[in-house]
C-alpha cells in the first residue's frame, strides 16, 4: 500500500506542477502556443484527477481537510473544462480563467493540513 500511495503522490504532483506551471504560462502570454499544449495540459489534467481521487480514497475519511480538498479539487476540474471549452473562441481566456482557479486549488492542496 505504501508504494501505491508514494506512486500516487509523485503522479499527482508532477503532472500538477506541468499542468499549473503550462497553464500561468500560457495566460501570461496570451494564450500562444497553447495548440501545441493543449493535449498534454489536458493528459496531465487528467492524471492529476485520478491520482487525487485515489489519493483521496486511501488516505482521507470525511472531515474539514477533506472538504478543502474537495473545494480545490472541484476547481481543477472545472479549469479542465474551461480549457478545453473557450480554447478555440478565447485561448488567452480559457487560460486565464484556468490559471485562477488552479491558483485557488494549490492554495485549498497547501492549507488542508490546517482546516478545522
Amino acid at each position: 500500500m505504501r508504494i501505491l500511495i508514494i506512486v500516487l503522490l509523485a503522479v499527482h504532483a508532477l503532472a500538477g506542477v506541468f499542468w499549473v506551471g503550462s497553464t500561468f504560462v500560457l495566460a501570461r502570454t496570451g494564450g500562444e502556443g497553447e495548440g501545441r499544449l493543449f493535449r498534454s495540459q489536458m493528459g496531465a489534467a487528467t492524471l492529476v484527477v485520478l491520482a487525487g481521487m485515489g489519493l483521496g480514497a486511501i488516505l482521507h475519511p470525511a472531515g474539514p481537510m477533506e472538504y478543502t480538498l474537495g473545494v480545490g479539487a472541484l476547481c481543477a476540474v472545472i479549469a479542465a473544462g474551461v480549457q478545453g471549452g473557450l480554447r478555440k473562441s478565447s485561448p488567452a481566456l480559457s487560460q486565464r480563467i484556468a490559471a485562477v482557479l488552479l491558483a485557488i486549488t494549490v492554495v485549498c492542496m497547501v492549507i488542508a493540513r490546517y482546516v478545522g
